[in-house]
């Protein structure tokens, strides 16, 4: 074999040997495993926006890898259920949602580095035969997620961006209603005492309520007992949905605490914080609620309240037996020394009368 030759069979046998190892390689690199935590942060959540029709809007929402390794991430918007009875979400995520053609990304995949942060722009454009507010879910997920092993189970890496959108248009109405504002109990020994605020959206826009509830000892107390804030966690009622927002009034001596047991069963304790001493309750108090939403022009006030009784009854009835026991102690030592005192005295009366017939 002639050197030429040679060396012509020398780079076919290299270049034939590369192109086999060529596939070898890319199926290797396509299945590094990710890494095994995945965390994300995002902000803002939830993504909530006022748009015009025919006019796009863009924001920005900012995605920080908490994870250990470097993330292959994709968005998508998807769409979600309420149940209007439990309150409960259910998100779709198998399907998309009609909102989708309407929403568009910077980088529908990207790649994060651990610790970093990327920007995802959102733009929204809405056409002008849209409705009046619009809710869904944007899915931020692994690109390339890992399937399930034989007998195993899938666990998909994702994150949901709940993003709610209002149309700005002609007929667009915020209104908002309280069909009812509650106590737990007509009657507590102590405190905690639950109040529960039926928030109903009558609108056609999404409306974010806040406001007040004020502990007082009657209806027109001028300074209140106690200030407790209304829709702390900042909720969004949906048009045509009604939500429960709970509040306790805690601020008692003594009061009922939740503690978990070894076991996970949780139950409730008295707690007797004696630094809370002048806090002790006991009798009627009124709830005062001043809700407030903002119709689009100003803020529109909504008042109710309910009343209930703190009566430590228990307290009470021990007091009760402990004062009439010491009343009936207290007549028994009177009792006691005045039988003591007629049977001195008929003793004397009984030694004189022996003394007489005596001399």
């Amino acid at each position: 074999m002639t050197g030429y030759k040679l060396r012509a069979w020398i780079l076919s046998s290299i270049i034939l040997l590369s192109l086999l190892l060529m596939p070898w390689q890319t199926a290797s690199a396509a299945t590094t495993p990710p890494p095994k935590d995945f965390s994300l942060q995002v902000t803002p959540s939830p993504l909530v926006t006022t748009v015009k029709p025919g006019i796009p809007t863009v924001l920005d929402l900012k995605v920080r890898n908490a994870g250990s390794g470097s993330e292959e991430l994709k968005i998508e918007p998807r769409g979600f259920e309420l149940d209007k009875n439990t309150g409960k979400i259910k998100i779709d995520d198998t399907s998309v949602t009609p909102v989708a053609r309407w929403v568009t990304f910077s980088a529908p995949s990207f790649a994060v580095k651990s610790g970093e942060w990327y920007t995802e722009k959102v733009t929204i454009l809405v056409p002008k035969e849209a409705g009046f507010s619009y809710s869904f879910v944007l899915i931020l997920s692994r690109k390339n997620n890992a399937q399930p092993v034989s007998g195993g189970r899938l666990i998909k890496g994702s994150l949901a961006v709940f993003t709610l959108v209002n149309v700005d248009k002609p007929g667009a109405t915020r209104q908002l209603k309280i069909p009812s504002f509650t106590s737990s109990k007509r009657l507590y020994e102590y405190l905690p005492t639950t109040l529960r605020v039926e928030v109903k959206n009558t609108g056609n826009s999404i409306v974010q309520p806040y406001g007040n509830i004020y502990l007082q000892r009657t209806r027109d107390s001028a300074t209140p007992i106690s200030t407790l804030r209304v829709n702390e966690a900042n909720a969004y009622i949906l048009p045509g949905t009604t939500r429960s927002l709970d509040v306790e009034w805690q601020e008692g001596f003594p009061v009922y605490t939740p503690s978990t047991a070894a076991g996970g069963a949780t139950h409730r304790s008295l707690s007797w914080d004696w630094n809370h001493a002048a806090d002790f309750r006991i009798g009627k108090y009124t709830a005062k609620l001043v809700a407030v939403y903002n119709d689009g022009t100003r803020d529109i006030p909504i008042e109710q309240e309910v009343s209930f009784w703190v009566i430590p009854w228990k307290a009470i009835l021990l007091l009760i037996v402990a004062v009439v026991g010491l009343i009936l102690l207290s007549r028994w030592r009177s009792k006691r020394r005045t039988d003591k005192a007629v049977r001195k005295a008929l003793q004397a009366q009984k030694d004189a009368t022996t003394m007489e017939k005596d001399s």
